[in-house]
């Protein structure tokens, strides 16, 4: 079997909301085969549709006329031939490629690709919403929104406040933080499950405070308080808190994994496998955090598909804690031809050849590629913020 044809297929998927969230793009990934078998893959990447496309075409180069089961070899030859890493930006393209090659040997086997890893250690995926507020800060609104996510069958929940934030310690910001954590722990259980995400976009000494500020309200874990590069100041932020710190969505390789683990600045990491050079690089990531008693949660805020090919790795890592899943509520749910359905906190594990899914052809074709916004922060002095 050899490799003919590396297909980006892209579909416009605006988010709704406050205009605090990102548009997307999702760029899927078809590899084609001499045997007329094909795989499918994700490379979205907010903001990248059109380098993606590109670097795709430059990778395209490399893989003609290989066979697609050699997937290792593939990866390294991606990675490595061309000399320049790329970081994120080409790691997704990567990823697109490798997902699409690992759907193709389940398939070729006719087995799901978690079978390829030793088969499920765990029956079913438990998952938290990410998305269900549209960046909504006032308590109503935040309430209405909430009772759709419980409604569509979550017990967990994360959100974030796009809210440009001075140095040191902003008070205006730490009480709209506050507030709206405690908006939703007045209306949640006890046991379910509560996590803010500060998009690194805080220095340490500001990350400690909003980070104390929230004890009270029970936090799974504070995400990216800082600049997950820093691993120093991350360090920092996790010694002086009483809760858990993830971070990892924006790293492409095990390496920059390892320096947040060796630095003891988190205890759980969130490959996307979608941006991470793909499946087995976060695999080996999953296994790298074990090795320090971390555990994995993987990034999933893009369509269906990569929330299905997260599900397999989720299956089969023994340090798995929980799956990112946006909230989705209308038509990009059905994207794939057997929508995901959240029963109870938790989704169905995959059993089919490959991913076990399939792209809604014609519903992906009635939503062309958009131009993506990203919102843009700024300080009252005009100094640039992070979203």
């Amino acid at each position: 079997m050899k490799i003919t044809k590396i297909e980006p297929i892209v579909v416009g998927a605006p988010t709704p909301g406050t205009g605090q969230l990102s548009n997307k793009n999702y760029i899927f990934v078809r590899v084609h085969t001499d045997e007329g078998l094909t795989g499918l893959g994700e490379a979205s990447l907010g903001g990248y549709t059109s380098t993606i496309i590109a670097l795709l075409e430059d990778l395209s180069q490399l893989l003609i006329g290989e066979d697609p089961t050699r997937i290792e070899y593939l990866s390294q030859v991606m990675q490595r031939q061309k000399f320049w890493r790329g970081g994120v930006v080409k790691g997704s393209a990567v990823a697109g490629i490798e997902l699409a090659c690992w759907d193709i040997l389940g398939k070729t086997l006719n087995v799901p690709v978690h079978r390829l890893f030793g088969g499920p250690y765990r029956s079913k995926i438990r998952v938290y919403v990410n998305g269900w507020s549209g960046g909504a800060t006032d308590p109503a609104v935040v309430l209405d929104k909430l009772e759709e996510a419980i409604a569509a069958g979550y017990h967990a929940f994360k959100f974030s406040i796009s809210h440009p934030s001075w140095p040191l310690y902003d008070p205006a910001v730490t009480r709209t933080i506050v507030k709206v954590a405690e908006t939703i722990r007045t209306r949640i259980g006890d046991d379910d499950l509560l996590m803010f995400d500060g998009h690194g976009r805080y220095d340490s000494e500001s990350a400690i405070a909003i980070g104390r500020a929230l004890e009270p309200y029970c936090l799974y874990f504070f995400e990216e308080p800082v600049s997950q590069v820093d691993e120093s100041a991350m360090a920092r932020v996790a010694d002086r808190l009483n809760m858990p710190i993830a971070a990892g969505e924006r790293l492409e390789s095990k390496w920059e994994y390892r320096r947040l683990l060796e630095s003891g600045a988190v205890r759980i990491v969130q490959p996307d496998l979608a941006h991470c050079n793909g499946f087995l690089e976060a695999y080996k990531t999953s296994v790298l955090a074990d090795s320090f008693s971390a555990f994995i949660a993987p990034h999933g805020p893009m369509s269906p598909v990569l929330t299905v090919i997260s599900a397999h790795l989720d299956a089969v890592a023994p340090n798995f804690l929980i799956q990112e899943r946006l909230f989705l509520n209308d038509w990009r749910n059905r994207i794939i031809k057997k929508p995901l359905e959240v029963k109870d906190g938790f989704i169905t594990l995959p059993d089919q050849p490959g991913w076990g899914i399939e792209l809604d052809e014609e519903l992906c074709a009635a939503h062309p590629k958009i131009q993506i916004t990203i919102p843009r922060l700024f300080r009252e002095d005009g100094a640039v913020s992070d979203w």
